[in-house]
């Protein structure tokens, strides 16, 4: 059983090469030192986002170990999101927790 993080980001100005690359560094970082056991699921960024969308991902998170690993594990994935979001300036995101609203949760540059 597990829930999902899910993240989506829009902006006007399409994703860069180099964003893109930049973004795939940070997750190949986060996946190779992650340090809370077994990988339930590594962060996922969508090859081929919806039209109008810069960047799509979820990640599913485990639900098995008790409330506490499952909080570790959302809070490592959700600072790997917000070196993606500090790579992506200007874009809008709407980021969630299944049905619950975490943006706010969230610092964007200006």
């Amino acid at each position: 059983m597990s829930v999902s993080l899910y993240y989506t980001a829009k902006r006007g100005v399409p994703i860069t090469g180099q964003e893109r690359a930049a973004c795939r560094e940070v997750v190949e970082r986060y996946l190779a030192e992650y340090p809370l056991g077994e990988l339930y699921e590594g962060f996922c960024i969508y090859d081929c986002p919806a039209a109008g969308v810069l960047l799509d991902g979820a990640t599913k998170l485990p639900l098995d170990q008790g409330q506490e690993h499952l909080a570790r594990v959302l809070d490592y994935w959700a600072d790997c999101l917000q070196e993606i979001i500090a790579l992506l300036p200007g874009a809008g995101w709407h980021i969630h927790l299944d049905d619950v609203d975490l943006t706010p949760h969230f610092h964007f540059p200006q």
